[in-house]
Parts: C-alpha cells; sequence; structure tokens
C-alpha cells in the first residue's frame, strides 16, 4: 500500500472514532462510547464544568453521564484538521451541540438547554490497530442558553 494510501485510510479512521464519539454520546451507549478512549485518557471539559482535566476510563464515564443523563443530545462534527505523526495524531475538529435537560435538571440557572459552538482539541493514538482518543479538550467559542418555557 503507498504512503499515501495508508496516510488516507488513517485520516479517514480517525474521522470515524469522531464520527462513532457523536453518536454514542448521544444515544447514551456507555459500552461504546468508552472503547473510543485509551484506559489513561485525559479529558478536559474544564470550561464547562468549572472542575480540572479527569483521567480514565471511570471518571470519563462519570463526568459524561452527569452531564447528559437527564438530557436529549445532538452532537455534530466538521472539517477536522488532521495532524498525522505515525501512531499518533493531533486533531481538532469544529463542534456544535443542542443539549435539552429534562425541566429542572440544566445545570445552568433558568435554562433548560443549550446550542453551543466550539472544538475538540484532541491526541489520538493508534493502540493495536485501532485509533483511540488519549486526550480530549472541549473550548466553547459561544453558548446560547435557552430558558425553561414559561407555565
Amino acid at each position: 500500500m503507498s504512503e499515501e494510501l495508508s496516510r488516507l485510510l488513517d485520516y479517514e479512521a480517525i474521522r470515524n472514532v469522531k464520527a462513532r464519539y457523536c453518536r454514542l454520546l448521544d444515544t447514551k451507549d456507555w459500552d461504546g462510547f468508552i472503547t473510543l478512549f485509551t484506559p489513561d485518557a485525559v479529558m478536559d471539559v474544564e470550561e464547562d464544568t468549572g472542575n480540572p482535566p479527569i483521567n480514565g476510563h471511570a471518571a470519563i464515564l462519570d463526568q459524561v453521564r452527569f452531564a447528559v443523563i437527564d438530557a436529549q443530545s445532538a452532537h455534530q462534527i466538521h472539517s477536522s484538521e488532521i495532524d498525522l505523526r505515525g501512531d499518533e495524531a493531533d486533531v481538532i475538529t469544529a463542534m456544535q451541540d443542542r443539549v435539552v435537560w429534562a425541566p429542572g435538571k440544566c445545570p445552568i440557572p433558568g435554562g433548560q438547554s443549550i446550542t453551543g459552538f466550539g472544538h475538540y482539541t484532541e491526541r489520538y493514538v493508534r493502540r493495536d490497530g485501532q485509533w483511540k482518543i488519549a486526550a480530549l479538550k472541549l473550548t466553547r467559542l459561544y453558548v446560547e442558553v435557552h430558558p425553561e418555557p414559561a407555565l
């Protein structure tokens, strides 16, 4: 296989990991979701939570479940920039998400839902032939907060 073809296949494999991330998160398939990460992965969602970065499968699952367990969500990703270096890659992907919490469950006072825009900045590694997320940071550029409907 040519080096160019191999590189393109790696790009597509990394993009597919991120696509599965969105689908498995939105469908709350936690068993599938966590397989996308290395066991020692680091997740930084401090901008959303105020909490420092966390690492490891258990902490990542706890954080993500806490954020969306009482919500319906739809995550969309666009335009991945991939810097591939052998079995590692740095990736920046534009994102938009819509999260609608059950009444009274939104972590933002007076809110019920958000529409967010930003980027995932990630490091991927190839382990046993599979690309995995080793580090993830979510940066938001803009968040629209939608209030609970008045009764």
